[in-house]
């Protein structure tokens, strides 16, 4: 099962599968300093890539833990491994959590110098590196999804996880799925909080100051959902109880709602704040899309609990609800991003 999340301009994906058949433009590989490609994700991809990337992979030694080396792919679809170092032989030193969120932000920063619009991970350090499961699981989750909340040139990264058992048997693969919708409803969360504040600023035009409470209030709940996401999740107990918890949905329609308000205000005339008001109206619909996503996740984790067999009408039925509700968000953004290019907008 892949999950699919929008973070601005990019697409978040989380999912299970072969990261050597991935699409996507970029393949990182988890290594040592001597880039030997021993085993896991580094082996599957030297096999399948061939000579050529292995000769390429002797001009960059030694490398250092925390570097990240760029190859060629290949014979593989995509146009670059990076190799993410994340075992130092020489010192003996394994990944820590600034190793692997150095080895992710390194990753995206070369991604975006070389122009590519996609990149594929993999559960960096949890492998050989021996990173403790869970931990990294939130580590990865939340980097990625910090660095997609302050913009980026790359339209996809995707998290792909090696497929084990069946996701109903897997905590580790409900674990990842579940922490993922939440870091991505808060990186998210924090572009609308931006958008506000930019919004709020305008509202000293004498036209919009009727709104500038109603902002100011909204910002504060905004605040309040990044509280309440501060301390990082590292069980699936404290997963459902953030989702319980947090009402970014809430604050996704309110900062619609406000927007629209902007929108139709007949005294003013200041394209300048249209096109704040539609951003705005952008980054709530977005917020709202990342909690329905979460939803459909978590009923769909439910539904595989069954096997395929005697799966509720209740569940089935919250499923296209959901489902439904996501279409529709969906065209709300696309209407919302033609008014965008309109010209003077």
């Amino acid at each position: 099962m892949t999950t699919a999340y929008r973070i601005g301009s990019s697409l978040f994906r989380v999912g299970y599968g072969d990261l050597t058949e991935s699409t996507a433009e970029v393949l990182v590989s988890s290594d040592d300093n001597y880039l030997t490609m021993g085993g896991g994700v580094s082996m599957a991809l030297s096999v399948k890539a061939g000579a050529e990337l292995r000769l390429h992979a002797r001009k960059l030694l030694p490398l250092s833990l925390g570097d990240v080396g760029v190859t060629t792919a290949g014979q593989l679809s995509a146009k670059y491994v990076f190799h993410a170092v994340s075992i130092d032989l020489d010192r003996n030193l394994m990944p820590d959590t600034a190793c692997i969120r150095q080895l992710v932000n390194r990753s995206l920063d070369l991604a975006e110098s070389l122009r590519v619009r996609s990149i594929a991970l993999p559960a960096l350090g949890t492998g050989t590196g021996r990173f403790p499961l869970y931990e990294g699981a939130q580590i990865l989750v939340q980097t990625i999804c910090d660095r997609l909340a302050r913009g980026s040139s790359l339209e996809e990264v995707s998290l792909t996880l090696p497929p084990g058992r069946e996701l109903r048997e897997s905590d580790l693969a409900i674990f990842y799925q579940r922490v993922a919708s939440l870091a991505a409803v808060g990186g998210q969360t924090r572009r609308l909080a931006g958008a506000v504040r930019v919004l709020e600023q305008s509202s000293r035009d004498e036209a919009l100051e009727r709104l500038r409470p109603a902002l100011q209030d909204l910002l504060q709940e905004i605040r309040d959902v990044a509280d309440a996401l501060r301390q990082p999740p590292r069980t699936l107990e404290d997963v459902d109880r953030l989702q319980k918890g947090i009402l970014a949905g809430d604050a996704g329609r309110r900062a619609v709602e406000l927007a629209d308000d902007v929108l139709v205000e007949p005294r003013w005339r200041d394209s300048q704040v249209e096109r704040k008001a539609l951003q705005t109206r952008l980054e709530g619909l977005s917020t709202l899309l990342n909690v329905h996503y979460g939803s459909l996740n978590k009923l769909e984790i439910e539904k595989a609990r069954y096997g395929g067999a005697g799966v509720p009408v209740i569940l089935e039925n919250q499923i296209a609800e959901v489902t439904a509700e996501i279409a529709r968000v969906e065209e709300l953004m696309r209407t919302t991003r033609r008014k965008m290019n309109q010209p003077g907008s």
